[in-house]
């Protein structure tokens, strides 16, 4: 029941602050705001915040998802691959820079970033009539939930484009045009972020509260952020803040806001300007009772806040499978959901808290399945193959599935009989976006690079030993040299996170996309991969139509 209360609240708050929400070019440029009285209070800050959650929610923000992350890679086949369609030409990687994907990949996550902008750029604006400590808090949680999701949409930006124009916070006729940062600009500006997040936020929500970034989640997505900017096989201080982040977080290592922030080394302000700029409670207003978070402060801890055991939100034992159905909602081992809500009149689109995403996934005309070779390549002999499942085979709830001979689809796409929507296009079914068992692999990963290969195997089977609880196997990853045990990671990433839309930006953050590809070509009568150009490919061009308004100050990628 309290997750239906965060996703109305996510509704109904939204449509308050639409009218300032738009994106920044369809906004009007006066001389004087029409927001300037908007941001009062916390509520009304609240709604705009809610606004830039719906942005995940929107169709266009789940359908550039799927199809960037798991269509353009190797664990699938398209039902449109022509080269005569947009979409035939992105998985083909014969596109030209006016792909319509590519625009639309672009045009989403900038809009997300102009919500979230919005949020931070006027949250000094919030009046509070006492000096509470909970009411500083309250806003404190929404700024960090605001650059969490910024952070999300820039990161998404980076890895499909590279460095992208970091947009001002408060847009004028004046910056309109942006050049762009570089690759490790971007980067820094998304870290920045992320530790600030992760300094203001709980460690976990829960109850109504259910649904919302925290602590948990900067710390994961921070974790991935660093892994993306390192190389295997190459010693870096990325690896080694993954580990650091890793400690704390899986081990329960203490961790300072100091440390946190990287504080001597990033910031050039003072501590009590810096409290103030995160809407942490002036020194002067501290009671007896209130903390003082100086540098040295010790933030929450992370360890046991998440686990990768199969329980609900209640702490009820849960199939594997139910971790991605509404049983499973807000699980232990979810650290960040995309919250959905059924309308429950059939409505769709973005004016549609619902989603239509796993209905046209699980479906006879599924625009990507596997067959069996593919699954063989995945799965082997692991029981996680189990999850998938073909033509006129049974679903857990015993349908007979119709979804075409020789085709295979996973079933964490299912949607269960009880969970059914009144509507198809309108489901309430939450997309795991991050997951523990990704905190403890990265960690397994980091662990492996910076020589830990012992601590690293003791990780990755950490959550193995969970897994053979499913069949009551005993089969371990066993130890060997770096390239051993990076390659088992990496089998294990590739069997666990299966049709959850990393594969590809895995591939490519492991140096190794030119190569899976061109091996998976082999295997498709039309050569699917074939034209993969290693060293241009890795990522998309910047849309040709932000190059021309720009008259050439937001330049193109190489290769394009």
């Amino acid at each position: 029941m309290t997750k239906y209360i965060f996703k109305i609240q996510i509704l109904c708050l939204a449509l308050l602050v639409l009218s300032g929400c738009n994106d920044f070019l369809d906004k009007e440029v006066l001389g004087n705001s029409t927001d300037k009285n908007f941001y009062d209070t916390r509520y009304k800050l609240q709604a705009a915040l809610n606004a830039t959650y719906d942005i995940l929610q929107s169709d266009e923000f789940t359908d550039s998802d799927w199809r960037f992350g798991e269509a353009t890679a190797d664990d699938v086949i398209g039902s449109d691959e022509g080269l005569s369609s947009q979409m035939g030409q992105l998985v083909h990687f014969r596109f030209n820079t006016s792909n319509t994907y590519i625009k639309k990949r672009w045009d989403i996550n900038y809009k997300g970033v102009h919500r979230a902008n919005q949020v931070i750029a006027n949250v000094d604006r919030v009046q509070l009539s006492n000096n509470d400590y909970s009411k500083y808090r309250e806003i404190r949680e929404i700024l960090g939930q605001a650059k969490f999701l910024r952070a999300l949409f820039y990161f998404n930006l980076v890895k499909t484009f590279g460095g992208v124009p970091i947009r001002p916070e408060i847009e004028t006729v004046d910056n309109l045009v942006i050049p762009r940062s570089s690759r490790e600009e971007t980067f820094a500006y998304i870290e920045k972020d992320l530790r600030e997040a992760a300094c203001m936020l709980s460690n976990r929500y829960t109850s109504s509260n259910s649904g919302k970034a925290s602590a948990g989640a900067a710390v994961g997505l921070l974790m991935k952020v660093l892994m993306y900017q390192a190389t295997p096989g190459t010693p870096s201080e990325k690896w080694e803040q993954v580990v650091e982040l890793g400690k704390y977080f899986v081990q329960g290592a203490s961790m300072t806001m100091s440390q946190m922030l990287r504080y001597d080394e990033r910031y050039n302000e003072d501590w009590e300007t810096l409290r103030k700029r995160l809407w942490f409670k002036p020194k002067e207003l501290n009671g007896e009772t209130d903390p003082y978070e100086g540098p040295d402060f010790e933030i929450a801890k992370l360890v046991n806040a998440y686990t990768f055991k199969y329980t609900d939100a209640t702490g009820s034992p849960i199939t594997y499978l139910d971790q991605f159905y509404s049983a499973g909602e807000f699980c232990s081992g979810s650290i960040f959901e995309i919250v959905f809500k059924e309308s429950g009149d059939g409505t769709t689109g973005d004016t549609n808290e619902g989603s239509s995403i796993y209905s046209t996934l699980f479906a006879s005309g599924s625009p990507m399945y596997a067959d069996d070779q593919i699954i063989a390549n995945i799965f082997g002999n692991d029981y996680r193959r189990n999850f998938t499942i073909g033509h006129h085979q049974y679903t857990p709830d015993h349908e007979n599935t119709e979804i075409g001979a020789g085709r295979i689809l996973s079933l964490k796409w299912y949607t269960p009989i009880k969970d059914r929507p009144t509507y198809t296009g309108d489901s309430g079914k939450n997309r795991r976006y991050l997951r523990y068992v990704d905190v403890v692999l990265m960690f397994a990963e980091a662990l492996n690079e910076c020589g830990n290969g012992a601590e690293a195997l003791e990780q990755l089977n950490s959550y193995k030993a969970v897994v053979n609880e499913l069949n009551n196997s005993s089969s371990l990853y066993i130890g060997g040299g770096y390239g051993y045990l990076r390659d088992q990671i990496w089998k294990e990433r590739r069997i666990e996170f299966s049709y959850e839309w990393e594969r590809f930006w895995d591939i490519v953050r492991q140096g190794r996309a030119a190569s899976a590809l061109k091996t998976f070509s082999t295997m498709r009568p039309n050569k699917r991969g074939l034209y993969f150009r290693e060293g241009v490919n890795e990522i998309f061009p910047i849309p040709q139509t932000e190059v021309d308004i720009s008259n050439g100050v937001v330049t193109q990628n190489p290769g394009y």
